[in-house]
């Protein structure tokens, strides 16, 4: 370690890769950067070229210099100090946290399923994600392993563990299956991992079929579940025509009502030409130091993609980084550090100008804008407003942007334990805490209509009675059936003024009430997707409870009468 006081003459910098670090007086850490010639940097801060400058040469004591062997090692290091110290004058992932991801040991003779939290590039081994929720990664090591019957064990047991007993793995502990056959498995569930489910549909259903022609009941049981998630999961890898091109599409945005120290990072990722998901990551920069777009993304990029252990071939940036992208810009020697670093692990930057990629980056600006709302802050835009609302009001000619979105599904099986589900989204984000389950208790069969009309009037029954917040646009799972038996509810609640629409899944169709045809629109435009976002997220929660309403009417079966009656009390809901 180098350490240059105020009081030297001499600068002994070294002209290599590192980290370095302004220091306070008393030893604080002010800023940590990086750089592929650490003296060149520390005099470009001394000579005071922009703001942060004229703060850290104002503010710092003496500067620490940590050489590295290369700039890969620099970014590593300058990553992990940044995480530690919390400098004051660094930009700040604040959802610094491990996503999970699904391994998969490629490598071993029979490959082993894991979520794992804190991804290391192993041989032999591939990772899928990063998931945003934990539950979502452990759902789908679940659903691999019992569909495809593969192990979870850390090490091959001598003997055949539970799971074999439970019909959830196929046993290769035991030679109950060949290395070959096996093989095969893991193919497809790397197609399922891959956004391809829905090719392996048809051969869960016919395994499915096959045991239960062999009356091995539990097997078909658990066949049966996976066959739902699985169809969960098809629906929601959301196909678009972008030429099966895999990449990452990045927007930013910051905050008008708290300055622009909170940032909004949104990111949409595609696979194989299907967008598998869109997140959003909040920043924290000094509230004192102005910030350029240029360093926001540089930290980001840092503090997302250096620990993945697979980048996208493509990341798409905003235009208004364009220079930076091409190199034609000015220099920003933070982001350009960064996209040399990106080119050199194989990824190709570009600018999202038109056509899909701009499609994308709306929605993945829309991700980041709806991010900011919900931490308190507002998007900058005209009239404080989330733009992708504005969008939507004017796509549906709404009397005003809807702030507050509430979807309803059904979800039924043979016309036993039928359910509804309602989510509620505020500002474009989902409000889980506001989310309802109901149990269909009025209607018998399968008439689907008449549950809709059910679900609908009971939630907006009481609303009206205990005076609750009425939403701007009810969106019905469904088409023009669904939606005109939920009007049927509104009217006799006198709600008939209530926006309402419904949207089917076949075609991505929009429907309104008293119209025989759909609404024309774009199935991918920001508000389109915002609409599909709303519906999967009621399709997928009343899923769930119709799964645990089934589960606890198995478990139900095999208790003392007694107990059963306790049980089917528990499981009732509004």
């Amino acid at each position: 370690m180098y350490v240059m006081d105020l009081s030297e003459v001499s600068f002994p910098a070294p002209s290599t890769p590192g980290v370095y670090i302004f220091r306070g007086p008393k030893g604080d850490v002010l800023y940590v950067g990086k750089s592929r010639d650490l003296k060149r940097r520390v005099l470009d801060h001394l000579h005071v070229r922009t703001e942060k400058d004229a703060f850290l040469v104002s503010n710092y004591a003496r500067v620490e210099f940590l050489p590295t062997k290369n700039e890969r090692e620099a970014l590593l290091l300058e990553a992990s100090l940044v995480r530690e110290y919390q400098p004051r004058y660094n930009v700040l992932l604040k959802d610094d946290k491990s996503y999970p991801y699904v391994a998969l040991t490629l490598g071993d003779k029979f490959p082993r399923v894991s979520m794992v939290r804190r991804p290391r590039k192993k041989k032999g081994q591939v990772l899928f994600g990063p998931y945003m929720h934990a539950r979502e990664a452990r759902s789908l090591v679940k659903v691999m392993a019992e569909a495809f019957l593969l192990r979870r064990c850390r090490v091959l047991p001598k003997r055949a563990c539970i799971y074999y007993h439970m019909g959830t793995c196929s046993a290769p502990c035991i030679g109950a299956i060949t290395e070959e056959d096996y093989r095969g498995r893991v193919e497809k569930s790397l197609m399922v991992l891959r956004g391809k489910a829905g090719e392996v549909v048809p051969w869960v259903e016919g395994e499915m079929k096959k045991a239960s022609s062999r009356q091995e009941f539990e097997r078909a049981a658990v066949l049966r579940d996976a066959l739902g998630a699985l169809e969960n999961l098809k629906e929601r890898q959301r196909v678009i025509m972008v030429g099966g091109e895999t990449m990452d599409v990045i927007a930013v945005t910051a905050s008008s009502e708290t300055g622009p120290s909170t940032i909004a990072v949104g990111v949409v990722k595609v696979r194989e030409g299907e967008v598998v998901g869109a997140e959003s990551n909040l920043l924290q920069a000094p509230e004192e130091v102005p910030v350029s777009i240029a360093e926001v993304l540089s930290e980001f990029l840092l503090q997302h993609y250096m620990n993945a252990s697979e980048l996208p071939p493509v990341v798409y940036f905003p235009p208004v980084v364009a220079g930076f992208v091409s190199g034609n810009g000015a220099r920003e020697p933070p982001l350009d550090e960064t996209i040399a670093w990106l080119k050199g692990e194989g990824v190709e930057p570009r600018v999202a100008v038109s056509g899909r990629s701009r499609s994308l980056m709306d929605l993945a600006e829309s991700a980041a804008r709806a991010r900011l709302a919900s931490s308190g802050g507002k998007p900058r835009s005209a009239d404080g407003g989330v733009p992708v609302l504005e969008d939507l009001r004017k796509l549906l000619s709404l009397p005003k942007p809807p702030s507050r979105i509430e979807g309803v599904d059904i979800s039924i099986l043979q016309g036993v334990n039928a359910v509804g589900s309602l989510v509620v989204f505020d500002d474009g984000e989902p409000a889980r805490s506001e989310y309802r389950r109901f149990r269909i208790k009025s209607v018998r069969g399968m008439d689907d209509f008449a549950m809709v009309r059910e679900v609908v009037g009971r939630r907006l029954k009481r609303i009206k009675e205990e005076g609750g917040k009425m939403p701007d646009l009810l969106l019905i799972d469904g088409g023009a059936g669904q939606v005109a038996a939920a009007m049927d509810a509104l009217k006799g609640l006198g709600l008939e003024s209530l926006p309402l629409i419904g949207l089917a899944k076949r075609e991505e169709e929009v429907f309104r009430p008293g119209e025989s045809l759909p609404l024309k629109t774009d199935k991918n435009s920001p508000p389109m997707l915002l609409l599909r976002h709303v519906r999967d997220e009621a399709h997928r929660f009343a899923l769930a409870y119709h799964h645990k309403r089934r589960q606890m009417a198995l478990r139900g079966q095999f208790l003392p009468e007694k107990r059963r009656r306790s049980t089917v009390r528990q499981s009732h809901a509004q």
